[in-house]
């Protein structure tokens, strides 16, 4: 089974309605069952993965950064600094929505 890692916080998030996940770069993520575990206390949650698309982060659909927690395209690029300190607006994204 496909599996990501997300930060506690984030993971805590999948509880919050969080339907959203952008990842630098190409990801090859497929439809169907992913496995998300957090990164320290090794939580688990079973989604299903209904749409992934790439982008340039600063092109990523406004519904979907939203989802994922930010308020806006410069706010996504600040906070993703946080797992991705080189990352710029001009990136390529892999955009993940699941459902669970």
């Amino acid at each position: 089974m496909q599996k990501l890692t997300l930060y506690e916080d984030v993971f805590d998030a999948l509880e919050n309605g969080k339907l959203t996940t952008i990842r630098k770069g190409r990801r090859d993520i497929t439809l169907g069952k992913l496995l998300f575990e957090s990164t320290v206390e090794g939580r688990q949650k079973i989604v299903d993965v209904v749409t992934v698309y790439y982008s340039r982060l600063e092109n990523v659909n406004i519904e979907d950064l939203e989802n994922d927690g930010f308020k806006d395209h410069h706010d996504m690029w600040k906070k993703m600094q946080r797992f991705y300190p080189d990352i710029t607006l001009e990136d390529e994204v892999t955009v993940i929505r699941f459902n669970h």
